[in-house]
């Protein structure tokens, strides 16, 4: 397969993987912006097949081309961001404010996502009820997790 249709297929699969319904709404709710998940999502995926570092920012589908700098710049963005919020989760641990034990239920919701998700590709692509109420359901767990369950009395 030439470089060319490498670079297109890559971008096509970063695009599908933005505009799922629950990537928005999870990216909607998170500390990423679009162009760091684009960013993080294209970095990675060209790293799987051994894309030269400088050649990454090519699979990015944006519609300009961007400079190796700014790509940079914004794959080092995502990363702190990333990093930033596993400390975060690790410092309200420490700090006894988050249970270790709150960890697990972010665990299953994860792979209930993936369920979720799997099941509602069975019904019909345009309609967005099962992604409302996943998303009812996120908040509704969220919310219970950032409650007194999870997190302790303390101040």
């Amino acid at each position: 397969m030439s470089d060319h249709s490498n670079v297109l297929n890559a971008q096509e699969s970063v695009r599908n993987r933005i505009q799922d319904p629950v990537t928005k709404m999870l990216l909607a709710n998170s500390q990423l912006t679009i162009t760091q998940l684009e960013t993080l999502l294209t970095d990675s995926l060209s790293a799987d097949v051994e894309v030269h570092k400088s050649q990454r920012r090519l699979y990015r589908p944006s519609k300009s081309r961007i400079s190796r700098g700014a790509y940079n710049r914004t794959l080092i963005q995502a990363q702190n961001n990333v990093i930033r919020s596993i400390y975060t989760i690790l410092l309200l641990g420490y700090l006894g404010l988050f249970d270790s034990a709150a960890l697990q239920p972010f665990l299953e919701l994860s792979d209930a996502i993936d369920s979720y998700v799997e099941e509602t590709k069975l019904r019909a692509e345009n309609d967005r009820s099962p992604i409302d109420q996943l998303n009812d359901r996120l908040m509704e767990f969220i919310s219970a997790l950032a409650n007194r369950r999870s997190f302790k009395d303390t101040l």
